[in-house]
C-alpha cells in the first residue's frame, strides 16, 4: 500500500446528496476523497453507492428526542473508529474528530449574542431544559482546542459566526467553499424536460417559472415570495417550491398565486430541474453559503438572493452576477426584483450567462484541495 495513503472515516447521520446542503457537500467530497486514499463512512442513513468507499451502519435507536440520537451518535462512532483510522472528519456534531467541517451557525450563538438581562434569562431557560444542555454540552467538546484537531469552515460568512462564539479557535479554522459540477448545455435536452414537466404539472408553455429551493421553508423565505406574488397577481408566474416542509405552513391568500404554486417536494436529481426554470429565488434569512444558488447560476439560471448579511455565497457576488436583496422579509421589495427578471429578458440573459461563467470557477477539486490542506 502507498505509504501517503491515509484510512480515513467520515462521519455523518445522513450520508445522502437530497438530504441538504451539508449532506450533499460531504458526499461529494468524500467521493473525491476516495479517489486518493481509504475512505469508510459512518452513517444511520445512506442513500449513496460507491466501489471504492467501505460503508458502516450505526445504529438509530429512536429518531426523537434528537438531542439522544445525536449523544449516542457521538458514542458509537467513537467506539467505532477509536485508535483504527488516520484521520477522522465529522461533518457532524461529536466529541472526538481530527477534522470537523463546520455547516452550521454555532448553537451557542443565542447565547453569546444575548445581552445584559437578557442573557441572564437566556441561561435561566437552558437549565432545566436537557435538550439545549446537551447540545452546548457536545459543541464545545467539539470545539475544544486539542493537538491534532482542525475545522473547516464552508465560508467567512460562517467563520465569523465561530470566532464570535469561540474566539480561541482563532488561526485553527480554514475555508473550504462547496463546489459544482459544471453542466454541459444541451438545449434539445432542456427544451424536453422543459415541456415535460410542464405538461406534468399542468403549466401553460408560455409561463413564467420562479424556482425556490429548501428545506425549511419558512428560514428561507418563501412567506416572502408568495407576500411578493400576492401583490403581483400576474397568471403568467409560476412558483416551483422544492424541498422538505410543509404546504399547510404557508398562507396564501391569491387564488392565482394559490393555484401556480407548485409543492413537488424532495428531488434526487436537481439537475433536471434546475434547467425548466425561468429564475432561482432565494430570500434566505440564515445560509452559511446557499449551494443552492450556486447550482442554479451553473444551470445558468438568473438569481435572486439575499444580501451577504443573510447569505454567505453573496459575498462573492455583485449585482452584475445577481439580483441582491437588502432586505429579505420585504415582499416590495422582492416583488420589484421578480417583475425585473419577468419583463426583462435582456438583463435575464446577461445576468444567466456571467452567472454560468462564474460558478466555472468553483470547483469540487478545490473544495478537495483545501481539505486536503487540513489533513498536512
Amino acid at each position: 500500500m502507498d505509504k501517503n495513503r491515509l484510512k480515513i472515516a467520515i462521519l455523518i447521520r445522513n450520508y445522502s446528496s437530497s438530504g441538504g446542503g451539508a449532506e450533499r457537500y460531504c458526499v461529494e467530497l468524500t467521493k473525491r476523497l476516495a479517489e486518493i486514499h481509504e475512505v469508510h463512512v459512518f452513517s444511520q442513513q445512506s442513500t449513496e453507492k460507491s466501489d471504492n468507499i467501505v460503508f458502516h451502519q450505526i445504529p438509530q435507536w429512536l429518531t426523537k428526542p434528537r438531542y439522544i440520537n445525536q449523544l449516542l451518535f457521538s458514542y458509537l462512532t467513537k467506539r467505532a473508529t477509536h485508535g483504527k483510522f488516520d484521520i477522522v472528519h465529522s461533518h457532524d456534531m461529536v466529541t472526538h474528530a481530527n477534522i470537523y467541517t463546520l455547516h452550521v451557525p454555532c448553537v451557542k450563538t443565542k447565547w453569546t449574542q444575548a445581552k445584559g438581562v437578557k442573557k441572564v434569562l437566556r441561561w435561566i431557560n437552558t437549565l432545566p431544559s436537557p435538550r439545549k444542555l446537551a447540545y452546548l454540552w457536545l459543541e464545545n467538546r467539539q470545539m475544544r482546542m486539542l493537538e491534532g484537531r482542525h475545522f473547516i469552515s464552508v465560508s467567512e460568512y460562517l467563520s465569523r459566526n465561530i470566532l464570535e462564539s469561540y474566539p480561541t479557535l482563532k488561526g485553527s479554522i480554514s475555508i473550504a467553499h462547496p463546489g459544482i459540477n459544471p453542466q454541459p448545455i444541451n438545449e434539445t435536452k432542456i427544451q424536453n424536460l422543459r415541456q415535460v414537466f410542464k405538461s406534468v404539472h399542468k403549466i401553460p408553455n408560455s409561463s413564467f417559472i420562479l424556482l425556490f429551493v429548501a428545506h425549511g421553508f419558512k428560514r428561507k423565505g418563501l412567506p416572502a415570495i408568495i407576500a411578493a406574488l400576492d401583490a403581483l397577481e400576474n397568471n403568467d408566474i409560476h412558483l416551483v417550491v422544492v424541498g422538505r416542509g410543509s404546504p399547510k405552513d404557508i398562507t396564501i391568500n391569491s387564488p392565482t398565486v394559490k393555484q401556480n404554486t407548485h409543492f413537488i417536494g424532495a428531488i434526487k436529481n436537481m439537475h433536471e430541474l434546475y434547467p425548466v426554470a425561468d429564475a432561482f429565488i432565494h430570500p434566505t434569512l440564515g445560509d452559511t453559503y446557499g449551494m443552492a444558488v450556486l447550482e442554479a447560476m451553473s444551470h445558468g439560471l438568473p438569481v435572486i438572493v439575499s444580501s451577504s448579511q443573510y447569505c454567505g455565497f453573496s459575498e462573492h457576488l455583485n449585482q452584475e452576477e445577481a439580483l441582491i436583496l437588502n432586505r429579505p422579509t420585504d415582499p416590495v421589495e422582492i416583488q420589484k426584483n421578480i417583475n425585473l427578471l419577468y419583463k426583462d429578458p435582456q438583463l435575464s440573459q446577461s445576468l444567466s450567462e456571467i452567472g454560468r461563467q462564474k460558478s466555472k470557477a468553483i470547483s469540487w477539486l478545490k473544495t478537495l484541495k483545501n481539505t486536503l490542506k487540513n489533513y498536512e
